[in-house]
């Protein structure tokens, strides 16, 4: 599939922001070209005034963000081929959120001429037939001409994905409007309950100071296991309240490496994987803490019981990594559709998606910290090895009847 940027002129004016202009930490056109890469277009071609001095886009060509993903080429004049082609259709002058792409190939996929998300304010991303995008293209430097042009050809429309957005940005004003819509877009419909009511109200204030310096997310996973690393110490060491606050900061602070990686486009299979098993290893830490410091006290029940928790853990999440190295080639537990942790599940409505946020790491950190500072370390313990035995069997019950009717 292409992907044509409709550059410099729009509507009868100089489009903005510029393509080299910086937009939540990256270059403009760098960031409009990754949302139609991921969107699968394979050749982006970009589309300039002949009449218009031509900036230096080399640095974005050879990003390694996009380089890898797709081939760019800048031309005056739209690139010929079968009518038939499917085109994505992007509009320089707007930013948007990133699946909206994906959402209007689907919609013209599912019939139309143009495919488009619907509501109004969604006018950045159009997906059509080559034969019409040739006509977009060249409608697109009169004064509303390429609205007039979508209204007259006719749409097939799609729901706007979860917190879907597009905002023109024509001054600093306006684009700083749109980079705090564009940061908040990163909240996720699969968040957990503590994630949403909490944690994103955290870190995604974070992400913001975070976006323009050269922190990697992958930096930031590192330090939330550092946190985790420091809270299970002073768990052990008696100071529970103490421990997993740092604990409950290092789960806010790795919200942060998701979330710039989705800003900055810095997302890897190594980044995923970094993220799933430092979580396991900060769930590890805590509950070793805390058996440690019950045993201290002489609770002789706290270590067989902590061993046979953390070994039921340990076998449910080394199965899931199984699965995601030799099956579905993620590092991302969320890729697994038919476990209590994918995003199709957790991104619905109801009981049955409700169920599985009680046992995800964000909702759960929060009740242990409540059960420390009530003094309930042991309790703390039982809920972990009960969440864990019952997740394990939740699991595995899952895993046999996926095996069974594959």
């Amino acid at each position: 599939m292409e992907a044509w940027i409709l550059a410099g002129t729009l509507d009868g004016r100089s489009a903005r922001p510029a393509l080299l202009d910086e937009v939540a930490g990256i270059p403009h056109l760098l960031r409009l070209t990754c949302d139609a890469a991921l969107a699968g277009a394979s050749k982006i071609y970009i589309l300039w005034d002949v009449a218009r001095p031509l900036p230096d886009l080399s640095s974005v060509f050879s990003d390694e963000r996009i380089a890898k993903r797709a081939s760019l080429e800048i031309v005056t004049h739209p690139p010929g081929g079968a009518g038939g082609d499917e085109v994505l259709v992007v509009r320089a002058d707007r930013i948007f959120h990133r699946d909206l792409p994906r959402a209007a190939i689907a919609a013209w996929r599912a019939g139309g001429r143009i495919g488009v998300v619907a509501g109004a304010e969604h006018d950045a991303v159009f997906a059509t037939d080559r034969a019409t995008a040739l006509e977009l293209a060249r409608a697109a430097g009169e004064p509303g001409g390429l609205a007039a042009a979508v209204a007259r050809i006719g749409t097939s429309e799609a729901p706007p994905p979860y917190l879907a957005f597009t905002a023109a940005a024509p001054d600093r004003r306006a684009l700083h409007r749109a980079e705090r819509r564009l940061v908040w877009s990163l909240r996720k419909s699969a968040d957990g309950l503590a994630a949403a009511w909490i944690n994103r109200h955290i870190s995604l204030r974070i992400s913001w100071l975070l976006m323009r310096t050269p922190v990697h997310p992958n930096h930031i996973t590192i330090a939330a296991l550092v946190l985790a690393i420091l809270g299970a110490a002073a768990i052990a060491h008696g100071a529970a309240v103490v421990g997993f606050l740092l604990v409950n900061l290092g789960s806010i602070i790795d919200g942060c490496d998701g979330e710039l990686a989705r800003l900055r486009y810095q997302f890897s299979r190594t980044g995923q994987w970094l993220d799933t098993v430092v979580d396991d290893l900060a769930n590890v830490a805590y509950a070793s803490g805390i058996a440690l410091y019950l045993t201290d006290l002489g609770v002789t029940w706290a270590a067989p019981l902590a061993f046979g928790a953390l070994g039921a853990f340990a076998t449910t999440q080394l199965t899931q990594y199984a699965l995601l190295r030799f099956v579905y080639r993620s590092g991302d537990l969320a890729a697994i559709p038919w476990a209590m942790q994918s995003t199709e599940l957790l991104s619905g409505r109801g009981l049955r998606s409700f169920v599985p946020k009680l046992f995800k790491r964000d909702f759960v950190l929060v009740v242990m910290l409540a059960l420390a500072i009530a003094g309930r370390l042991d309790a703390a313990l039982v809920l972990f090895a009960a969440g864990a035995a019952l997740f394990a069997v939740m699991f595995w019950t899952q895993l046999a009847r996926y095996a069974f009717a594959r």
